[in-house]
């Protein structure tokens, strides 16, 4: 009887050994990362979701929360410290589904979340050992740290998450190289999910949990408090804009033309300032309208109907006003929390609330977003 191999059929072999073609491969549309960043009080587990779609502005749509949270097209799990003593472990929660269960990890702190994908956390025990536990159940046993999946085939060079000097770089296939920076001051990546499904738009908890975090870096730049953007004409701003960037009011937000803004930051050299810079855009411009800014402990609030105020310029506009705003006696020398907020007050006139758009949530007593120094 001849070998197997040489009655096969030449092309059916060549099928066998070629690789798959990535352009075939089923693209994901979201991308969800879980890292630990270095913060000014310790390590900080922030949860991050990316749209990986291309979208008509060719720029990612990322969502950044705090928490250790891994989305998965179908679960939003957050992974927790417990610490009844004399016992320690985590404590896993199913946001969506309402559920949790407790690890069975016996020891003593710290545990260190060492790795988390669609269906398992691996967890770093204090002698040194690993155990790989499941996410749906209580059911742990000893293991290796995995390798977490940071590329994905696709078009061209494909989808690839990297981690270099603290800079947290996405490359996607519509996005020149070396790709995006997402987040920096990055330590680690401790969870990756490249997510297939189409629920996020769709899932109001997902929506609800991942407001932003909205970190803006303030340049050293000299600022004339006049109005006139020019001297910013080089400024990435953070643009805010989007349906998850609507803290209340969702309801009468028919969308950016109807309210949005961008923000831009600056550190004037020599002095303590800080100042910020954008445009704002709404179609009805009312009395109640303004921006907050609230950096640390220092807040200041802007309407946007006064044309000039000792701390800020605002310009005149039907649909989009130019502003510069500064806060004098700051002290940036180290990232601070940070948030702004365009309150709209359309139509309201006592009759409804205001809509609310913000660069990241601002209620838990103080911003949960970042204003960093430095270019």
């Amino acid at each position: 009887m001849a070998p197997i191999a040489r009655v096969l059929p030449l092309g059916l072999l060549l099928a066998c050994s070629r690789p798959p073609d990535p352009s075939q491969a089923l693209l994901p549309t979201q991308l969800s990362v879980l890292v630990e960043r270095r913060g000014a009080r310790g390590p900080e587990p922030l949860s991050v979701v990316l749209d990986l779609r291309r979208n008509s502005r060719d720029e990612l749509d990322v969502r950044i929360s705090p928490g250790m949270r891994l989305w998965d097209g179908r679960h939003l799990w957050e992974v927790s410290p417990t610490f009844d003593a004399p016992e320690h472990g985590l404590h896993v929660a199913d946001l969506r589904a309402q559920s949790g269960i407790d690890l069975p990890l016996h020891g003593e702190i710290p545990l260190v979340l060492g790795g988390m994908t669609r269906r398992d956390a691996w967890v770093q025990l204090p002698n040194g050992s690993v155990a790989e536990c499941e996410l749906d159940r209580p059911v742990c046993a000893p293991a290796a740290l995995p390798t977490l999946p940071l590329d994905h085939p696709g078009p061209g060079a494909g989808f690839q998450l990297s981690l270099d000097a603290g800079e947290l770089r996405l490359r996607v296939p519509f996005a020149p190289a070396p790709g995006v920076v997402i987040l920096d001051g990055v330590a680690r990546i401790v969870g990756v999910h490249w997510v297939h499904e189409t629920w996020l738009e769709q899932d109001p908890l997902l929506d609800r949990t991942y407001r932003g975090w909205g970190m803006v870096r303030a340049v050293n730049r000299d600022v004339a408090l006049d109005g006139d953007l020019s001297e910013w004409a080089d400024a990435a701003p953070l643009v805010v804009e989007a349906p998850w960037q609507v803290e209340s009011g969702a309801e009468q937000w028919s969308g950016p033309r109807d309210g949005g803004f961008s923000v831009a930051a600056a550190l004037v050299p020599g002095v303590d300032v800080v100042c910020f810079a954008g445009r704002v855009r709404d179609d009805d411009w009312t009395t109640g309208d303004s921006l907050a800014f609230h950096l640390g402990t220092h807040s200041l609030s802007v309407p946007l109907l006064t044309r000039a105020t000792p701390e800020a310029r605002v310009g005149d506009g039907w649909f989009s006003r130019a502003y510069e705003v500064c806060m004098r006696d700051v002290v940036l020398t180290e990232e601070l929390p940070f948030s702004a907020v365009f309150h709209d007050h359309d139509g309201a006139e006592g009759a409804g609330e205001d809509t609310v758009i913000a660069s990241a949530p601002s209620t838990k007593g103080q911003p949960e977003g970042s204003l960093r120094p430095g270019g």
